[in-house]
């Protein structure tokens, strides 16, 4: 049997996999591509194993929808018609006299099956097919940077001369909310993740640059994270003490001379889209205006994720979440 929830949970990293019907394109384009290479295999498969595969990507598609908590805006599970149709597409073109003395165990075809499925659904091989036939606009950023953050002034184009010796941008310049050429491993992501503790918790592991939010069921969202001079010390319980949008930055002491006393949050900010303070006053949880410098150290700042991811998790929890850092 194929390892569909492996296939699945891979496929479902990308930014849009909140959207209920980015989701639905999705699981509903593996049903065709399964059924189709059903279809292909010679000698056919028996109708037992078919129904057996359908069965199995449907329980794929049901512990993912549970386990990374989406169940609750409503089933995504495949209604009477898509079964039926499903089985139009597997059997197409088969007759009982060609099915006859050749149905038996298709252990060769599902090697191939293995192979095409994991292609299509891969870190790679899913965007082709699934962005182009739906690709809702980014949540939260654009939306709110519109309506709740102060408006963008013209930026001037980003240069070399931008960047400072640790990676960051200058304040002002914006980065984008997401950097396109980030490494896969430091891009959102669900993962196994076995812990003692509780569901809801943050664990900040800042010597591989990657922040945990715990899932039930041994699952947890993966984030890539930059961990800052202000924070290479951090490490213990703290609590989230508040959580505030688009946050205005005050430069520290070393760049007061360059850059204006207090910065109003928006594009350009280097504490970026939400700001997530612990409740020891002087740790923080936050965004960044510079995305490449995920996965670093750098000089300025705490905690800080991509503006996507950050917004992202902040939706996810509350003030009193605990935070553990290691």
């Amino acid at each position: 049997m194929v390892d569909y929830y492996s296939a699945l949970l891979r496929a479902v990293t990308a930014p849009e996999a909140g959207d209920a019907q980015w989701r639905r394109d999705l699981y509903d384009r593996t049903r065709r591509i399964l059924a189709q290479r059903l279809r292909a295999i010679r000698p056919p498969p028996p109708l037992t194993e078919i129904a057996a595969e359908q069965s199995a990507l449907e329980a794929a598609i049901e512990r993912i929808e549970q386990e990374l908590g989406w169940a609750e805006q409503g089933s995504l599970a495949a209604d009477a018609r898509t079964h039926e149709r499903f089985g139009e597409i597997a059997a197409e073109s088969w007759n009982e006299a060609e099915r006859g003395p050749l149905e038996r165990p298709f252990r060769a075809g599902r090697l191939a099956l293995v192979a095409v499925i994991a292609a299509a659904l891969g870190a790679g091989g899913y965007v082709y097919w699934t962005q182009a036939a739906h690709k809702p606009a980014s949540p939260a950023i654009k939306t709110e940077t519109q309506s709740s953050a102060a408006p963008a002034p013209n930026r001037p184009p980003i240069t070399a001369k931008d960047d400072t010796k640790n990676g960051d941008l200058a304040p002002g310049i914006d980065g984008g909310a997401s950097d396109p050429d980030q490494p896969y491993v430091f891009r959102r992501q669900p993962t196994f993740y076995r812990t003692l503790q509780p569901v809801g918790t943050i664990i900040v592991d800042k010597l591989q640059h990657f922040l945990y939010l715990i899932r039930p069921n041994n699952v947890a969202l993966r984030y890539g994270i930059g961990v800052g001079s202000q924070c290479k010390d951090l490490a213990g319980l703290r609590h989230i003490a508040s959580v505030t949008d688009w946050p205005q930055w005050q430069p520290p002491p070393d760049l007061l001379k360059r850059t204006p006393p207090v910065m109003p949050g928006g594009p350009g900010n280097p504490l970026g889209a939400r700001l997530l303070a612990l409740d020891d006053g002087s740790s923080r949880i936050h965004g960044t205006n510079a995305p490449k410098t995920i996965g670093s150290f750098v000089g300025f700042g705490c905690i800080r994720l991509a503006n996507d991811d950050i917004a992202d998790l902040a939706s996810r929890v509350q003030v009193s979440t605990p935070v553990v850092v290691n």
